[in-house]
């Protein structure tokens, strides 16, 4: 049974040095589990820090950060803003706990207030909920969506990512934020020989752009010493078939395919990116400078500081 907990989290934003890699400086995460559930997920090993394990807890035992509210708006203050935030870089910050607590709300009220620009990154509908706010954050050119989206196969998403929303459903989420918001197809992770044949990921490049994404973003599946055991464990029972090949492709504490392979895969996303007319350089949402930053040193106080006449 699932068990929602609350939790305090020491700081709600977090700088991060691997992100720029990315696009990002910081990156932000209203809750911590995930109730997608997908298997091949990164971030499962974050729960090993709770002393709770990587298959089921991260699933089952879900968090809530409730001091993000009265936490965000200083922490934002010492984030430049010039630097990207990221929302939803370990868990989807539109999963279904959103729908009650809004914490991602928050997120966007703060932002729209503060000037940051934003990446936001989920599998959900629900974004759509938030239309009105996304809509005034594009118009100045601080937000873009990824929306998380690797095959349209419905029995092998449903396999690989059990709680997650169908990939049709994800498809009109790009139609219906496309009017208003700039999306990108967030085809991450490539799973090694489920998701990564040409015709199924020209299928999907094709989709998503009939759909109204205008950039890619795709990357080869990392596996860490935490992860892999547990996905292999998956793989036995779902396709015991692969596991001797998915052992050569991440041998020992390899957390990525051998170069070969990523050498290979590469060249296909470039070429399917370049057919389909996907930017496969993510575009970069801008801060809206110096009248919010102006506005944001005002957040908390009941009124502007007061001239002094003569």
């Amino acid at each position: 049974m699932r068990k929602i907990e609350d939790w305090q989290a020491r700081s709600v934003v977090n700088r991060s040095n691997a992100g720029t890699r990315y696009g990002f400086d910081a990156s932000l995460n209203p809750y911590r589990g995930c109730a997608h559930g997908c298997h091949y997920c990164y971030a499962r090993e974050t729960h090993r820090f709770l002393g709770l394990d990587v298959g089921e807890d991260f699933v089952q035992r879900l968090f809530v950060k409730k001091n993000l509210a009265p936490r965000l708006s200083n922490e934002l203050r010492r984030i430049p803003l010039q630097q990207v935030i990221a929302l939803g870089t370990a868990t989807d910050p539109y999963q279904s706990l959103e729908g009650r607590h809004r914490l991602t709300r928050h997120v966007l009220q703060a932002v729209s207030v503060s000037g940051h620009a934003l990446t936001i990154t989920t599998k959900s509908p629900l974004v759509v909920r938030d239309l009105d706010l996304l809509s005034q954050l594009a118009a100045t050119g601080q937000v873009v969506v990824h929306i998380s989206l690797i095959s349209l196969d419905r029995g092998l998403l449903r396999a690989l990512e059990p709680g997650a929303p169908s990939p049709q459903v994800r498809l009109h989420t790009i139609e219906r934020l496309a009017v208003h918001v700039p999306v990108v197809l967030f085809a991450a992770p490539i799973v090694p020989y489920l998701t990564d044949q040409k015709a199924s990921l020209n299928d999907l490049y094709a989709a998503a752009g009939a759909a109204g994404a205008s950039a890619v973003m795709a990357s080869r599946m990392r596996l860490s010493p935490v992860v892999k055991p547990y996905f292999f464990d998956w793989l036995r029972q779902y396709r015991p078939a692969l596991l001797p090949a998915y052992q050569r492709l991440y041998p020992g504490l390899a957390q990525f395919p051998n170069q070969a392979y990523t050498q290979n895969l590469r060249s296909l996303l470039h070429a399917l990116a370049e057919q389909h007319g996907l930017a496969a350089d993510l575009p970069r949402p801008i801060p809206r400078l110096r009248l919010a930053q102006t506005q944001f040193d005002f957040m908390g106080h009941d009124s502007p500081p007061q001239q002094n006449h003569p």
